[in-house]
């Protein structure tokens, strides 16, 4: 279990860095149950063998930034086996399956573009280079998974009847939900353990997305009930069904 005395003299900013951290890992785990569950509706071989190697890395991971919340007292069982569908903190972009292929596609190329968008602000900092290195990691190892989706949105796009722009569009509110509510205190990058504020980070965001897709104007402002704890709108946690079809359930089987 969590080590209580170890959490309960966490700083601030650890526990907002904690906070984040968990945010990320979760969105990876929901996104490789995504490839996991949509396995089967591959288009070819090649989606197959590349579903599954994305689906891998992304539980691979998170299990790496769980590992790594052992510094603020979580454990592994903690993080894995004994927290429910509430206590789940991927992004509100992934509560809604995917409508078609292409809409699979549009979701994956945006929660793929937004983590590691994140993640791309922890690269240099000099507060904790363990994170640093990670994240790193986790970037290179990142890549493919963009460029999966770009290949992908490029082909769909050869059908005049593609509906993956418009996918594309509604997908881009939803993702922007992660970044919520920007003119919050950013104590994370006030304190030196990300180099760039949340505010430049959705702005990197969006210009990452206008490379792939045209960016509308006047996108809607996030609701005033934003979290930065959970990095959503609205309350805590993802749809019970969701979680029932990826959370780990033969804990016997896990590795050690």
């Amino acid at each position: 279990m969590a080590d209580d005395n170890l959490i309960g003299q966490l700083s601030e900013t650890d526990q907002c860095l904690r906070d984040e951290l968990y945010c990320v890992a979760d969105a990876k785990l929901v996104l490789a149950g995504w490839y996991m569950l949509v396995l089967q509706n591959g288009r070819s071989i090649a989606d197959f063998t590349s579903i599954c190697a994305m689906m891998q890395g992304q539980y691979g991971h998170a299990r790496a930034i769980y590992q790594h919340l052992g510094r603020f007292g979580i454990t592994r069982e903690e993080a894995e086996w004994t927290r429910g569908a509430k206590d789940i903190r991927s992004p509100k972009l992934l509560d809604r399956p995917p409508q078609s292929w292409s809409d699979f596609i549009a979701t994956i190329f945006m929660a793929e573009q937004a983590i590691s968008t994140q993640l791309s602000a922890y690269r240099t900092i000099p507060t904790d280079r363990t994170l640093a290195r990670l994240a790193d990691k986790v970037l290179k190892e990142s890549r493919f998974h963009l460029s999966y989706s770009v290949g992908w949105i490029k082909a769909l796009r050869k059908d005049s009847a593609s509906t993956v722009d418009e996918d594309a569009r509604r997908r881009l509110v939803e993702a922007l939900d992660w970044w919520g509510d920007t003119d919050q205190p950013d104590m994370l990058f006030s304190g030196g353990y990300r180099d760039t504020p949340d505010s430049k980070l959705r702005d990197r965001f969006l210009e990452a997305v206008g490379a792939t897709f045209d960016v509308p104007g006047g996108i809607a402002s996030p609701g005033k009930s934003w979290q930065r704890s959970i990095r959503r709108n609205g309350s805590p946690g993802i749809p019970e069904n969701l979680f029932e079809r990826i959370r780990f359930k033969n804990r016997e089987l896990a590795l050690p």
